[in-house]
């Protein structure tokens, strides 16, 4: 699989901030060299219809990034 090992999406849900957690896995997808596919995907509290779609939005840009 290509990237495998790497990050190329990000989600991160926190219950009222996020900052720390993205930085993380930005400083750990940086360490591996990922390819960032778009903005990570934040959603702070109960997901609601606007982040689960953004969601699935991520997931598409994945799979589409996948295809041969």
């Amino acid at each position: 699989m290509r990237g495998f090992g790497r990050i190329p999406a990000r989600y991160v849900h926190g219950g009222s901030d996020s900052t720390d957690a993205v930085r993380s896995v930005e400083t750990i997808a940086a360490g591996l060299k990922g390819k960032r596919l778009r903005e990570p995907v934040t959603v702070l509290g109960a997901p609601d219809a606007n982040d689960r779609e953004a969601c699935w939005e991520l997931g598409a840009t994945v799979a589409a990034s996948l295809m041969p």
